[in-house]
Formats: C-alpha cells, structure tokens, sequence
C-alpha cells in the first residue's frame, strides 16, 4: 500500500520545500516593506521630505529584488502561480499600498498598474503584479494618504474637523 502513496508523498515533499522557499522570500518583503513604512512615518516630522523618500525608495530597491527572486522560485513551477499566490498576497498588498503613498509624496498623481509592476521590476508574463493586489493596496494606502494630507497642509492630527478635499 505504501508503494502506492509514494509518489504522491515526493510530490508533497517537493511542494513543501518550494512553499519553505517562497515564504523565507516573503519574510523578507514583509521586513522591507515594514522599514519602507517606518521610514515614510517621517513625513510626521521635521525632516525634509528628499530625505524621507530616500529612504523609502531603498527599501524599494531592497523589495525589487526579493520579487526578482520569487520570479526565480516560481519557474520551477510553470502554471502554478495561483497555487502558491496566496504566500505573497498580503505582503504585496502592503507593498502596493507603501508605493502608492510613496509615488503620491512625490508627484501628487495616483500610481497606477502599469509604474507599479515597473517599481517592482515584474512584467506581464507568469509572474507579475495582479490587479487585485494592486487596487486591495490603493484601498490600503487611503489611510496613509489622509494623514499626508493633513500633515501637509498644517492639520492637527489629533482635532477633529471638516476639510474640503475636493480641492486635491
């Protein structure tokens, strides 16, 4: 009975590793992405804004590779990008979300799909940045964009009060 299962238990043992793999990369993206919005929580004070950017878009450079190396992992499993999609979703989501506010600083326009994949060096083959993942993280990004507005422009962050944002 064993002789039967045995090819499915390697085919387990292989998807296990390659998961183990994809994970440890994913750990990483997670750690940059956090120093990413750690270093734009310096919008807050009295540092120039160059400043606050700069680092960030280290961090930027740091998660590009991380993505260039999941693109790696992933060829060794033509197809099966859904499968595994879910490892890297909600990091690549926060990601998005830290882009977006970072590109919003910087030019005052929305990042769109196209700047985001290019950021992130991913294309429009096998392994590339979905289109959900990108509008979940510009949902996410709303919050950060509030407080950098507020912040901007002088506003307490801790009064309540009406604002007419219509002028953005």
């Amino acid at each position: 009975m064993d002789a039967q299962f045995e090819s499915f238990r390697a085919q387990l043992d292989g998807s296990s590793a390659l998961r183990d793999r994809i994970r440890a990369v994913v750990s990483e993206v997670e750690s940059a992405s956090r120093a990413a919005s750690a270093a734009l929580l310096l919008i807050h004070q009295p540092v120039p804004l160059s400043d606050v950017l700069g680092k960030a878009k280290a961090q930027v450079e740091v998660i590009k590779g991380l993505y260039s190396q999941l693109a790696e992992i992933l060829k060794e499993c033509p197809d099966q990008y859904y499968r595994y999609h879910g490892d890297w979703k909600s990091e690549t989501q926060s990601v998005v979300s830290m882009l977006a506010f970072t590109h919003w600083l910087e030019n005052g326009g929305l990042l769109t799909h196209a700047e985001a994949q290019e950021k992130l060096g991913l294309g429009s083959g096998e392994f590339g940045l979905d289109v959900e993942d990108y509008l979940t993280g510009l949902c996410f990004m709303s919050n950060d964009f509030i407080c950098g507005i507020r912040h901007i422009q002088g506003i307490s962050l801790q009064t309540p009060h009406s604002y007419d944002y219509a002028s953005f």
